[in-house]
């Protein structure tokens, strides 16, 4: 395999079965350049730069995840293999970045939680569901929190003390749970987000 740097051309499985997909990633400078560095609403991203479907047997499994392997180690250690079951190679690429970017969000709202708590904050909390950012500011109650907020349906809102601190799973299951209710996934049965 070379690695090109561009996206596999689309190929198409009829079936859209879940199949394991090895995919390359490159986290190395997810900005893309200095000017989305210093802009505060550009999230990084990551790039994907192959996908492959993972072959069913397992010798030649092992073989194909050792070259793959190979190919990241020779690109200089910037590259990481990971796996996804998925149902096309789309979809395991979409997975990837999905990863990335929630990863991003609940470090971001750790960090927005602790830097209120570390100095004894008590108050309600407004955080970015799409991000897990935040204004910066500590409220009276939910309603405050609402009401400065320029996009509030985009928002989720929490009171935070010292005496109850959060965890990064807790962080997690917050923000996918209101990601799922902002996309209106919670009207079915199950959650159909992605």
């Amino acid at each position: 395999m070379t690695i090109t740097g561009n996206p596999p051309a689309c190929r198409v499985d009829l079936d859209k079965r879940p199949a394991r997909y090895l995919v390359i990633v490159d986290d190395r400078d997810a900005h893309t350049s200095w000017a989305e560095r210093s802009r505060e609403d550009r999230l990084p991203q990551r790039r994907v730069v192959y996908v492959e479907r993972q072959v069913d047997h397992p010798v030649v499994s092992q073989l194909q995840w050792d070259e793959l392997e190979g190919d990241c180690r020779d690109a200089g250690g910037y590259l990481s293999l990971l796996t996804y079951t998925a149902v096309s190679y789309a979809h395991a690429a979409f997975l990837a970045r999905r990863e990335f970017a929630v990863a991003g969000a609940v470090a971001r709202m750790g960090e927005v939680i602790d830097s209120h708590l570390e100095y004894g904050g008590r108050g309600w909390i407004a955080i970015r569901i799409a991000d897990g950012g935040s204004d910066g500011e500590l409220y009276d109650g939910h309603e405050a929190a609402r009401a400065a907020q320029v996009h509030p349906e985009r928002c989720t809102y929490f009171p935070i003390s010292p005496l109850t601190p959060w965890t990064v799973r807790e962080c997690e299951e917050l923000l996918e749970f209101e990601t799922h209710r902002l996309h209106r996934c919670m009207d079915h049965a199950t959650p159909t987000c992605h």
